[in-house]
């Protein structure tokens, strides 16, 4: 099997599948800058479609299902879909459908007002049993409530690293703990929210943290 890996804009699909009985359910749905284009075989009973906001079909393609090697005793019947679908303008709805019915659907939410500009971010101080792990706080988003169809991504750099390292994703809020122990070596970090509504994608708090 030949993979190739491509850049552009995508929509990252992660769902399930049983074909035997006759269900699965999309997992997650997040933008993306890149996909692993290969040459494995589709299924063509199992489809992603993608739908703009008055319902008009604007995508529609057979996936690949994988499957984990089946034990003699316990018959390998549910699948996993891994689907990068190009990212078209005004996408609203993902549908995964087995023989041309819809057996789960994604719809993406309506994102709330983001924080005003200048959020302060900090570590609270945590309990005994954890000392290295604290979770984050940001006045700014505290009590946001979780938004069907909208999720959350939490992204750190700490000062002795160039890139970020995703620490959480697809959260209903960015409520999360950040252990210390990740970043040796490092005493400050850039710390950065992100908001998806599985199609779109914006940077929505970012500050700089103390992580002594």
């Amino acid at each position: 099997m030949k993979t190739e890996i491509k850049t552009g804009s995508f929509v990252h699909v992660v769902a399930t599948i049983n074909k035997t009985a006759g269900d699965g359910k999309i997992m997650y749905v997040n933008p993306s800058v890149s996909t692993i284009a290969s040459d494995a075989a589709t299924d063509k009973d199992v489809e992603l479609v993608a739908y703009d906001d008055k319902g008009k079909e604007v995508y529609r393609e057979p996936v690949v299902i994988r499957r984990s090697s089946a034990e003699p005793d316990r018959p390998n019947e549910v699948g996993l879909i891994q689907a990068d679908l190009p990212r078209v303008s005004g996408m609203k709805s993902v549908s995964l459908q087995l023989k041309g019915q819809e057996i789960s659907r994604y719809e993406a939410g309506a994102a709330p007002p983001g924080p005003a500009a200048g959020a302060t971010f900090g570590l609270e101080l945590a309990g005994a049993a954890a000392a290295s792990r604290r979770p984050l706080k940001i006045d700014q988003l505290g009590g946001l409530q979780p938004v069907a169809g909208v999720t959350y991504s939490v992204q750190v750099k700490p000062d002795n690293r160039s890139t970020w390292d995703t620490i959480a994703v697809s959260r209903p809020t960015p409520e999360v703990d950040v252990d210390r122990n990740q970043f040796a070596g490092a005493k400050r970090a850039a710390v950065r929210v992100l908001r998806t509504t599985g199609f779109d994608e914006e940077i929505i708090a970012e500050d700089t943290v103390d992580l002594k």
